[in-house]
């Protein structure tokens, strides 16, 4: 049993990004661990050298980028990636689309340059931003497997940053997929963005980045809880970054990932002000309060994990300027 205590959070009442610098073309061929400060744990984390997953050179048209991303294991074993989608140079307020690669190699150790590929037309673009639910951009894809379905949350956009839209589509194979419903899961300011989606101890946990209050304008980790995708507990803080400059929409903790391994939970973030490949990782005893004091620092934009069957643990990196997508190899986590 998790410890991550959010069923029993769930039993309380309930009440209803200017990117800067833009990273090198080539990333690093391996990280050291950087200097943290006296709040960093310490902790010895080494990043490997980047294999180029998926290269936006194969989609016609281009040059294109990828941003946030998710990539997720389909019923016959095949992985399929899907992420923001723009050509270059970046452009956020026009950023309305999803592309979808496949990669056939099931195991990810046996992952190469070019594993993943545009999947076959109608099916290259997986969603497109749909203005009349009041979808003004689509970001940040994140998808999990449910039930012989397919779940996505994304970001969907807003009349303003202060009503910024979170939003569920769904899928039976991976490749058609359609909204839930003409509204969003929800509403939550300081352009509040990047959802992340999983299910622990029977409930839905949903995390993404928000600042901590609309007054208390730090950087920081929201999550709400759920029992049905449907009805949505109040935001709760998971991380609030308390040594980190204000912002307007929650910088230093984009693209935030959490997920438990080795009796911890750990969560990674994107903190771009620090540089444009900043990721933060922080670990907890619990899923829903991480300390103010990274574990360590690693080399990437909008990571995303992935798990091997022997153990083996990978971060991605894309971002505008990187052609596509990239996996390292992580080791001592």
């Amino acid at each position: 049993m998790l410890t991550g205590g959010f069923v029993a959070l769930l039993a309380l009442p309930v009440r209803l990004r200017s990117q800067e610098a833009i990273a090198s073309q080539t990333p690093p061929e391996s990280t050291p661990l950087l200097d943290l400060g006296d709040r960093a744990s310490c902790g010895v984390v080494e990043q490997g050298a980047m294999v180029h997953l998926f290269d936006t050179a194969t989609v016609p048209g281009g040059p294109y980028y990828v941003n946030d991303h998710t990539l997720v294991q389909g019923k016959d074993g095949e992985w399929h990636l899907f992420g923001i989608f723009h050509p270059e140079p970046i452009g956020e307020d026009t950023e309305v689309d999803f592309i979808h690669a496949v990669a056939a190699e099931k195991n990810p150790a046996k992952w190469t340059t070019g594993s993943f590929e545009p999947a076959t037309q109608p099916y290259r673009i997986a969603l497109h931003a749909d203005r009349s639910v009041g979808e003004t951009h689509a970001w940040a894809p994140h998808v999990v497997p449910w039930e012989g379905r397919y779940m996505m949350v994304y970001q969907g956009g807003g009349r303003d940053d202060y009503h910024a839209s979170i939003r569920l589509a769904e899928s039976d194979d991976l490749y058609r997929w359609t909204r839930v419903g003409r509204v969003p899961l929800f509403e939550d300011f300081c352009e509040a963005r990047d959802p992340m989606l999983v299910r622990r101890e029977g409930a839905w946990a949903l995390y993404y980045s928000r600042c901590d209050s609309i007054t208390r304008k730090l950087s920081g980790v929201a999550y709400r809880l759920s029992h049905d995708l449907v009805h949505w507990s109040e935001a709760r803080m998971a991380l609030t970054m308390e040594h980190a400059p204000p912002t307007s929409n929650a910088a230093y903790a984009e693209s935030p990932f959490v997920f438990e391994r080795n009796g911890m939970f750990w969560m990674s973030v994107s903190a771009y002000p620090l540089a444009w490949d900043a990721t933060l990782v922080y670990r907890s005893p619990v899923a829903s309060s991480f300390p103010d004091a990274p574990y360590t620092r690693l080399r990437a934009h909008a990571a995303e994990w992935v798990f091997g069957k022997h153990g083996e643990v990978w971060m991605t990196h894309a971002g505008p300027g990187q052609s596509g997508v990239w996996m390292s190899a992580i080791d001592g986590m």
